[in-house]
């Protein structure tokens, strides 16, 4: 009795699943019936065997870079070829719905067992063939083979599974690599030049980049944009680049370049060593720049050593008309700016005196030079 109770509830299960299957899981799909799992059942609501005159096609690219988004399409054809639906899994990564396709829907056959997609409703065959359009996601680890599973069916439409086919998808393989760098750099280097640096960079080739902002840290960690280099876009040609970065104080100093893509991805490259600028060997007063000038030109000089230091402005007859520095300053590279804005035009001298704070090294130190106003 129990035995007879038993079959009886097989065969009332079975029943009431196929029933729900045929009725209602194809209009509204369903997930969980590809060979993802090993699951042999695939589209039992129209057949019990899978039927090879239906052919089911993943197509799409077999290598993608990791946690890169492609867009894939399932092809459906032969059977009575009125209309398809599917079933579409993948083991590591993951499928979406795709704005190209809104007949598809996202869903799980249980909490937790991987979102897979299915049809919303029947798609119609347009002349011998069906096609569904999805998004692939693959996972970020790379280095790894994933698998796109599916399965699809084609179908009368009279509402009954009478002469409905289905058939599994090949299972298909996508090779998962490691996205190569933008920019493959062959080197980096740092040449000092009294107070500047001369930073040289050459790229063996190049993919989508824009150009490179110039870092510079005078304090580990605490990095601040210089200038920028414009990039060539995609070359396979080696590239080199050049940047000055002049006036600097005496000190240690760390460089990177940031290269930025047109999609605003970015990598870093750092200079493997600091880069030291020392004190000037010398007294030294440059000639001012630009000059002529209107109103406005730089006056440059170097301290050896400490000391009290004095800059002046004196017209053609020897008058003081501006004292632009007149302070003790450490050993290193100065600057400092005369904006002529209040004088007439014509020619003027300005005068660099500097006292040591003690008597060893170099003596005082005193240079005069002719700078000329146009306006």
């Amino acid at each position: 009795m129990k035995i007879k109770k038993t079959i009886y509830s097989v065969v009332t299960f079975a029943f009431l699943l196929y029933t729900y299957l045929s009725l209602v899981a194809f209009d509204e799909g369903i997930v969980g019936f590809t060979m993802k799992n090993g699951s042999k059942l695939g589209c039992v609501c129209h057949d019990f065997s899978p039927d090879n005159r239906v052919s089911v096609l993943i197509s799409g690219p077999s290598t993608i870079y990791a946690n890169e988004t492609i867009t894939y399409t399932l092809r459906i054809s032969g059977g009575p070829g009125v209309a398809a639906g599917c079933n579409i899994a993948v083991s590591l990564g993951e499928v979406f719905t795709s704005l190209l396709d809104t007949t598809l829907r996202r869903d799980e056959s249980f909490p937790g067992s991987g979102f897979e997609l299915t049809h919303k409703d029947p798609k119609v065959f347009i002349d011998t063939v069906v096609e569904f359009t999805f998004e692939y996601t693959a996972p970020n680890t790379p280095n790894v083979t994933d698998t796109i599973f599916a399965v699809g069916n084609s179908v009368n439409l009279d509402f009954t599974s009478e002469n409905d086919k289905w058939n599994f998808a090949e299972s298909f393989l996508v090779n998962v690599i490691d996205r190569p760098l933008p920019v493959e750099l062959e080197s980096f280097t740092a040449t000092v030049l009294s107070n500047s640096v001369e930073l040289n960079w050459r790229t063996a080739s190049e993919m989508n980049n824009k150009g490179f902002d110039i870092e510079r840290s005078a304090k580990s960690g605490s990095w601040q944009k210089i200038g920028y280099v414009k990039g060539i876009g995609s070359s396979n040609v080696p590239t080199a680049y050049t940047y000055k970065d002049k006036s600097l104080k005496s000190g240690n100093y760390e460089y990177r370049l940031k290269q930025i893509d047109f999609n605003g991805d970015f990598n870093y490259y750092e200079l493997s060593n600091a880069v030291t600028i020392g004190n000037p060997n010398s007294f030294l007063l440059m000639q001012n720049y630009p000059n002529p000038f209107n109103p406005v030109t730089t006056i440059r000089y170097e301290i050896q050593q400490s000391a009290n230091v004095s800059l002046k402005i004196f017209d053609m007859t020897g008058r003081e008309i501006m004292t632009l520095v007149d302070e003790f300053k450490e050993a290193g590279y100065y600057k400092t700016d005369f904006n002529g804005g209040n004088l007439s035009s014509g020619a003027y001298y300005y005068r660099l005196e500097v006292i040591p704070s003690n008597s060893f090294g170099a003596g005082d130190f005193v240079d005069t030079k002719k700078m000329l106003l146009l306006k």
